[in-house]
Formats: structure tokens, sequence, C-alpha cells
């Protein structure tokens, strides 16, 4: 298996295994201790902080690859999660609410393991599926006018 392909496995193994089945010990196996998330954690810790109040607000949470692309060391996914919000998200108290929407990840990884990642969603779509946001936000200027 050339190394473009092994990467491509290890992120299909990220997300149907780690993430879908909730394996996060796996994480120790994906996640290089070099990798730094974006609240500064390193490792797999680093990793799973932002994804862990997620998985426990929306406790039926997948993340379906629509796209993987990888040349080299670098991997490129994109998906689509749905889940229901049952526990509270941040300040989001739980809507009972089903949400899907889209995201990407570009993928740096080494020797098998992920050290560095870029992650883009849509979180003004997530907020106003859960009705925290309008769906025109223009309506927003119009009521803080009145």
């Amino acid at each position: 298996m050339s190394v473009t392909e092994s990467n491509k496995a290890v992120i299909r193994k990220l997300y149907d295994v780690a993430l879908n089945k909730r394996r996060l010990d796996l994480l120790q196996d994906l996640i290089a201790e070099e990798y730094t998330g974006p609240q500064g954690q390193k490792g797999a810790a680093g990793f799973e902080a932002p994804v862990a109040p997620l998985i426990n607000a929306f406790p039926d949470m997948q993340w379906n690859i629509e796209t993987l692309i990888a040349e080299g060391d670098e991997v490129v996914v994109s998906w689509k999660l749905t889940g229901t919000h049952t526990g509270q998200f941040t300040y989001i108290a739980p809507t009972g609410k089903m949400v899907t929407s889209g995201g990407m990840g570009i993928y740096l990884l080494k020797d098998g393991k992920v050290t560095a990642s870029n992650i883009y969603t849509d979180r003004l779509g997530f907020l106003q599926a859960l009705d925290v946001l309008p769906q025109d936000i223009g309506t927003l200027y119009t009521i803080k006018q009145q």
C-alpha cells in the first residue's frame, strides 16, 4: 500500500471507527504526540477536546464521509454530520432537533499519524438548524433596530 493510500486509511479509520463508533481510545494510535488542537492541547487529547462536547450533546452524531482525497502526506476529507441535540452544547440547552451540517478537514500525516489539521465547518448553518439563529440572519439587524 502506498503512503497516500495508507494515509487515507488512517483518516477513514479516524471517522468511521474512532468518531462514529466512539472508539476514542484509538486516537492514541491515530494522532501524533506533536499534534496541537485548537485549544492548545497536545496529542490525542488535543484532537478529542473539541469533539467530546459535540458527542456529549449529540450522542447519536455520525460523520458521513463524502469525499476523501490524498496526495502524499496530505489528506482532505469532506463530510456531512448528523445528530440529535439531546444534551447541553456550550450555552445551548437541548433542543431535540436533528442537525445535518457539512464540514471538511485538511490533515497532515507523518509515519501514519495525524500531525496537524485544519477543520472548516458550517457553523452558521449548524446554529440555524438548532434555531439559535434565524434562517435569514438579516433579520437580526432588523430586530436590533426596533
